[in-house]
């Protein structure tokens, strides 16, 4: 009996890992560089890093998640990212979660 039980638990944890491994790459918060689901200075500092070239290993992912007008990222990305936190006026919905598919654009789901 505690066999089956064991059994049953493992399953449903790959289960669970395997749909939250599925919802985390499907979408993502705009600003967020080092997915962590927060909204900081980590993440200004990373975007930079990436446009500066000195770091590589995430610069899909950063790239993705900064690019606040939809035209690759730039130092524009980044400072809207910054008067963000700074709690300045956003119209690039910084913050918000997006889903994201490689053949579509970006949608807020609602």
């Amino acid at each position: 009996m505690k066999r089956l039980f064991s059994v049953i638990i493992i399953t449903l944890l790959l289960i669970t890992s395997a749909a939250f491994s599925a919802f985390a790459d499907s979408y993502y918060i705009r600003g967020d560089a080092n997915g962590d689901g927060k909204l900081n200075v980590l993440d200004v500092t990373l975007a930079q890093r990436v446009l500066g070239n000195l770091e590589t290993e995430a610069k899909g992912i950063v790239k993705r998640n900064c690019d606040t007008d939809v035209n690759g990222l730039d130092i524009n990305d980044i400072t809207r990212i910054q008067r963000y936190l700074a709690e300045y006026e956003d119209k690039y919905q910084i913050g918000k979660t997006f889903s994201y598919d490689e053949h579509e654009l970006p949608f807020v789901p609602d």
